[in-house]
């Protein structure tokens, strides 16, 4: 279908100026390779598991890009997978023992990827009773063994745990229950891709913009003043609290870009070693965990 446009003004002022028509026309520009990975990762790609890679810090990628992998054909019933899907098949994110071992058994199976963060994946069902196929949507949870090799939120190392409020630390169940695929791929998104999306040629020098200390202090305040790793107050210490680039691009100030850390956690961070925290500070960040 051919679209007709016009723009009266435009082009009076145009003849007023008296300035030359450009030749110029509106047409589909086709997707890049990596747009049309991902857009099928939207939707699921059946692959073999072999054909699966694993990037940086032993998560799952498929052509460079962070995927999350599991079985469609779960052999579960409908009942079972749209009221208590915990008792189905788990997604995996990382390159965990169960996948090991799937290998190592040379199981046929082929699994799915898809790049979703909704939580939801399209499976098949069976009915035990009367053979029936057919295909719902899920909110599968996530494999345990996964956890366990990335220590998510500490999962296999109780000191690495967050505490609530109330400060009694997260147990393995809490933080199995309340995985959610957003926060670990927001946790993530330095690894997302194995290759930089951005050209020499578009790149900004990489130096803070004129607004950080605006935009810094605006961000600690909405983490009301807390450490996203240890979960330490320093309202009475802001100095201490520092406002982190995950991909280290400081020209990127997206707020998915953005973590708040204190200085001891900030240090730790990759390629962090030229920071030093005095004396003074780790002593303050001490007595406020306490």
């Amino acid at each position: 279908m051919k679209l007709s446009v016009s723009f009266p003004a435009l082009a009076a002022q145009r003849q007023r100026m008296n300035a030359p028509v450009s030749k110029w026309e509106l047409k589909a520009e086709s997707l890049s390779p990596r747009e049309l990975i991902l857009a099928e990762l939207e939707t699921g790609i059946v692959i073999e598991l072999d054909d699966l890679e694993t990037s940086t810090g032993g998560l799952l990628s498929y052509k460079g890009e962070q995927v999350l992998l599991y079985i469609k054909d779960t052999g579960s019933s409908q009942w079972v997978l749209e009221n208590e899907p915990e008792k189905s098949r788990k997604f995996h994110v990382a390159e965990c023992s169960t996948l090991e071992s799937m290998r190592q058994k040379g199981r046929f199976e082929r699994y799915v990827v898809i790049s979703g963060n909704d939580g939801v994946f399209p499976v098949d069902w069976k009915d035990p009773d009367t053979g029936e196929r057919g295909e719902t949507k899920a909110e599968l949870k996530v494999c345990k063994n996964c956890l366990k090799a990335l220590d998510w939120l500490g999962y296999e190392n109780p000191g690495n745990r967050e505490a609530y409020e109330q400060g009694q630390k997260m147990t393995k169940r809490d933080i199995f229950q309340t995985f959610d695929i957003s926060d670990f791929f927001l946790s993530y998104s330095t690894y997302f891709h194995q290759k930089p999306s951005r050209k020499a040629s578009e790149a900004e020098l990489n130096t803070y913009v004129p607004q950080w200390a605006e935009i810094s202090h605006r961000k600690r305040a909405q983490s009301k003043w807390r450490c996203e790793k240890c979960n330490v107050d320093l309202k009475h210490a802001s100095w201490a609290l520092h406002c982190h680039h995950r991909n280290g691009v400081v020209t990127d100030n997206r707020a998915s870009n953005l973590e708040i850390l204190c200085a001891m956690c900030h240090a730790d961070q990759p390629n962090h070693g030229h920071m030093k925290v005095n004396a003074r500070t780790k002593s303050i960040i001490f007595q406020a965990r306490a």
